[in-house]
């Protein structure tokens, strides 16, 4: 007997193989046998017809290597069909710890807990080890963050490293690939990885090579310089003979819609002289990111508790205003190109009456000019505040989407189980119905057929992943699957109500055991830490 059997489902396999009706069997958290009738029983049989028994989608661009610290189960991610999650992104994480990189589990977890959780981060092995032990609602692998890297070597300064450190910061790679990571990711508009110059990237990305990982950027800019800033991800990974990832690709600002064009051109050439290219993507119109972040990296040298105590003299104000208004080819600041009303909070635990609301509607009610509004919210917050920028362009998102080359990141991290799904801001829509949203839009656009659409989401960041038995249904793999109709798939989330249920995903089973049903998280946490292939 069986543990399981998903029958008469249309099996898409994550291949872009054509779809086929076909049971599913699984025994233990592997799948053991499809075929067009399975005679045996399961001790468990889950009702396909007329739906769609694909692979657990896997999500390229996750943030939750920080978030599971805090406990969360991760039902946002599993009840929109995510069963592995590829963190490290962005080239922050949580270990190798730096001076203030803990500082969010250190204001949430009780002191006990985060003397813990701090000494699991003290390096990649202590880290490894302390989340192969945890209970996860689904898969995690991981990428090295280059910022903490960074960070642990140099702290928040801008120099050039010296030889020491250079080495330095090479074992940390090193050991970080011993442990099954999968590469490295940089930050590039994050104080510390920021201050990395290219060919300081392309030494740690070579230890990468070494061990055949990849490298993924949040490229410098995606604004005005974005073609040049993934033309130096692409040299990045070509120097150092890895594949390249664009991490949530876009198009900044109406002043360069169409970019994307010559975006994609870049990426397309690059892989015609032999450097494999893919990105990631969130299809939305708004990004988030750490509202800090809007601030100049020049300004972040020596730390976030010297900008945020800084930013309380009105002459720094100024200078920072002055360079955010006027040195735009400096450095790109969301500010700019969302503005004031496009700028809407989702975090700041400290002042909870701004979360929902637009920097310019607390700027208007408080009576304050905005700039101030915006210091003051980071001085009340310690620094630790998250925005929605709205500054991207529909045509350039719905180009990007399209292409086979592009894989479905969500750019969020794990949820606790949200009880109140209709709860007025707090999170980004990106972080419950990424998945939902993709397949919806390719469906309904007529971008791509079912086969390609579930490829990008399952085979395509499989084998970026260079992890084995994920992103198909084979007998053999990982028994890691989502059952869904295809044709009522759609997200009910937005941008004020980020925790509203999907609709149309039914089942997910994650290694073998059900834990998502008729659309809902059961609480079965079964996920496991996933690694790196070794180099063939």
């Amino acid at each position: 007997m069986y543990d399981l059997i998903i029958r008469g489902g249309t099996v898409v396999d994550g291949t872009g193989a054509p779809r086929y009706q076909a049971d599913v069997a699984i025994k233990g958290d592997k799948i053991t046998c499809i075929a067009p009738h399975i005679e045996e029983k399961g001790a468990r049989e889950i009702d396909a017809k007329g739906q769609v028994v694909s692979p657990g989608f896997i999500d390229y661009h996750s943030h939750s290597d920080n978030s599971i610290l805090l406990g969360p189960d991760g039902y946002n991610y599993l009840e929109q069909g995510v069963t592995t999650e590829i963190t490290g992104q962005c080239g922050t994480a949580p270990a190798p710890s730096y001076t203030g990189s803990l500082q969010e589990e250190k204001e949430i977890l009780t002191p006990e807990k985060f003397a813990e959780v701090e000494k699991a981060c003290d390096s990649y092995t202590s880290f490894i080890d302390y989340v192969s032990h945890m209970e996860l609602g689904n898969n995690m692998a991981f990428y090295i963050g280059q910022g903490n890297v960074r960070g642990r070597v140099m702290g928040f300064d801008d120099s050039l490293p010296t030889k020491e450190q250079l080495e330095e910061m090479k074992a940390w790679v090193r050991q970080a690939m011993e442990c099954g990571y999968l590469g490295m990711t940089t930050g590039l508009v994050y104080a510390p990885s920021v201050y990395a110059g290219e060919e300081e990237l392309v030494e740690l990305a070579k230890v990468v090579s070494e061990y055949g990982g990849s490298y993924a950027s949040h490229i410098r800019g995606e604004a005005d310089n974005v073609v040049e800033s993934v033309e130096e991800a692409i040299r990045v990974g070509e120097k150092a003979g890895i594949p390249v990832v664009i991490s949530h690709l876009k198009v900044i600002g109406k002043q360069n819609e169409g970019l994307s064009e010559k975006v994609l051109q870049v990426i397309e050439d690059a892989n015609a002289r032999g450097v494999k290219v893919r990105a990631d993507q969130y299809p939305y119109l708004a990004g988030s990111a750490p509202f800090i972040s809007c601030i100049p990296p020049k300004f972040h040298v020596g730390g976030v508790e010297k900008l945020v105590e800084n930013l309380k003299d009105p002459e720094f104000r100024k200078k920072v205003t002055y360079s955010i208004e006027n040195e735009y080819q400096e450095f790109a600041s969301n500010l700019v190109d969302a503005g004031f009303e496009g700028t809407l909070m989702a975090g700041c635990a400290k002042t909870p009456q701004y979360v929902g609301k637009t920097i310019a509607q607390i700027a208007e009610k408080e009576g304050k000019d905005p700039w101030d509004v915006c210091y003051d919210l980071l001085i009340a917050n310690d620094g630790m505040a998250q925005g929605i920028y709205f500054n991207q362009n529909e045509s350039d998102m719905m180009r990007i989407i399209a292409h086979p080359y592009v894989m479905g990141g969500s750019d969020w991290s794990n949820y606790q189980t949200h009880l109140d799904r209709d709860k007025v801001g707090g999170g980004h829509p990106r972080g419950t119905s990424t998945f939902i949203t993709r397949l919806a839009l390719l469906r309904d656009h007529g971008l791509q057929t079912l086969e390609q659409a579930v490829h990008s989401v399952t085979g395509l960041p499989a084998e970026m992943s260079g992890i084995d038995g994920i992103g198909c249904l084979k007998e053999g793999a990982h028994a890691d699957i989502c059952v869904f109709d295809y044709a009522a798939l759609g997200a009910d989330s937005d941008y004020l109500h980020p925790f509203r249920k999907n609709r149309g995903l039914s089942y997910v089973v994650v290694n073998g055991k059900v834990a998502v049903e008729n659309g809902e998280y059961n609480g079965v946490k079964n996920g496991r830490v996933l690694k790196k292939a070794p180099k063939a």
